[in-house]
């Protein structure tokens, strides 16, 4: 199964991502954050495969959270959001991918999808929830 934090002070902006993912990636490992301690609290108990970090998360820069996140974690994919598309370049120097908040739900997937190496959920029985083909066809 799929292991995504949502790391984002709105508590609105968690909820309409977790009910995007679960729709589209098919997946129910979705753990909400609003700060920088709590989010560091939930990777102590293990790494996800993706990393939803909003750039002005509570607690720490952005950039920094990144460098730091990706030392204790390497394989932590980590995909900062922003309403602010110049902040594009930093998450990238940062080590980061980016998404621009205001981007189509359709375009957050094919975003993440590749980082996860899986295809969109497509409520097809022989398509597991985390998107991998269970029967040859």
């Amino acid at each position: 199964m799929l292991r995504i934090i949502i790391a984002d002070p709105d508590p609105a902006t968690r909820k309409a991502l977790v009910l995007l993912l679960r729709r589209k990636l098919g997946t129910n490992g979705i753990v909400e954050v609003g700060d920088v301690e709590t989010l560091i609290r939930t990777l102590a108990g293990g790494s996800p495969d993706l990393l939803l970090l909003d750039w002005r998360l509570y607690g720490s820069p952005a950039p920094d959270t990144c460098r730091l996140l990706q030392k204790a974690y390497p394989r932590l994919k980590i995909v900062v959001l922003s309403v602010d598309a110049e902040d594009e370049a930093a998450a990238i120097q940062a080590g980061a991918d980016f998404i621009h908040k205001g981007a189509s739900p359709d375009e957050l997937i094919e975003t993440l999808t590749p980082l996860l190496r899986i295809k969109p959920y497509t409520g097809d029985p022989d398509v597991d929830p985390d998107g991998v083909l269970t029967k040859e066809g």
